[in-house]
């Protein structure tokens, strides 16, 4: 994903980590941010970019809700001169038997801090196609440095649960050869609430990724493991597979 981000600067991550049955505030956030990005007075110095791949299978922070088949993804970003951004990604996925897809839609703010050191926040919504009943919202906040990013994700009612969630990632890569990058991701999960519901961990959970991205002009193939441990814990009574295999992806870029 390409947010705006000033000369020098690493692009920070997106969240790769929502309606609710109610308009919680940081729904509002996310409304409202479109908003200030539609009247922004440099909309005209708009950017658009984004990609379209296949991953061999879905996961989302460290755990797969359904089986490993294929899923294919798409990215859309729209970055503005004056900072302010707005995107979404839609992914075919499993929950339980159903299939069905992700849509994600995110908005917000990038600036640069130093030559070296750029941050953003906003929010985003999640849905599932498939289930509507895991839909949330969450906001963040992130920074991105020439080869590491770092974010900090606040999620309410965590797939739509009277869970309040932080998630914690920090992402980065290292350019071994200009047509080899070794890859690491590792998140933190944390449950700010008491109580267990299906794919919530009771307190904390982790993920991790290791892998090398080989980029061919606008083309990159990927082969990395994943591992997160298995809680138990599952989407309304369907496995979860923790993320402890091999995963292969290709993506194009535009």
């Amino acid at each position: 994903m390409h947010h705006h981000r000033p000369p020098g600067a690493r692009p920070p991550l997106r969240p790769p980590n929502q309606p609710t049955r109610r308009r919680p505030v940081t729904q509002r956030a996310t409304v409202l941010l479109l908003s200030a990005l539609t009247a922004a007075p440099a909309i005209a110095q708009i950017d658009v970019s984004g990609s379209v791949g296949l991953q061999s299978g879905y996961t989302f922070r460290g755990q797969t809700p359904g089986d490993s088949s294929p899923s294919p993804q798409l990215t859309l970003n729209l970055d503005s001169a004056s900072g302010w951004y707005a995107g979404g990604f839609a992914a075919g996925m499993h929950i339980g038997d159903n299939y069905g897809y992700k849509l994600q839609g995110y908005a917000g703010y990038a600036l640069r801090l130093t030559s070296a050191l750029s941050g953003d926040a906003g929010c985003s919504q999640i849905a599932y196609t498939q289930s509507h009943a895991n839909d949330f919202h969450e906001c963040y906040a992130g920074l991105s440095g020439e080869r590491t990013s770092a974010r900090l994700s606040y999620a309410p009612r965590y797939f739509g649960f009277r869970a309040k969630v932080l998630y914690a990632e920090i992402s980065t890569f290292y350019p071994v050869h200009p047509r080899f990058n070794l890859i690491a991701h590792a998140g933190l999960l944390y449950n700010l609430s008491d109580g267990v519901w299906p794919g919530v961990p009771a307190r904390s959970r982790y993920d991790l990724k290791l892998g090398v991205a080989v980029p061919f002009g606008n083309w990159t193939v990927q082969l990395a493991r994943e591992h997160s441990p298995d809680d138990g814990l599952r989407y309304y009574g369907y496995p979860i597979h923790p993320a402890k295999a091999w995963s292969m992806g290709a993506s194009y870029a535009f």
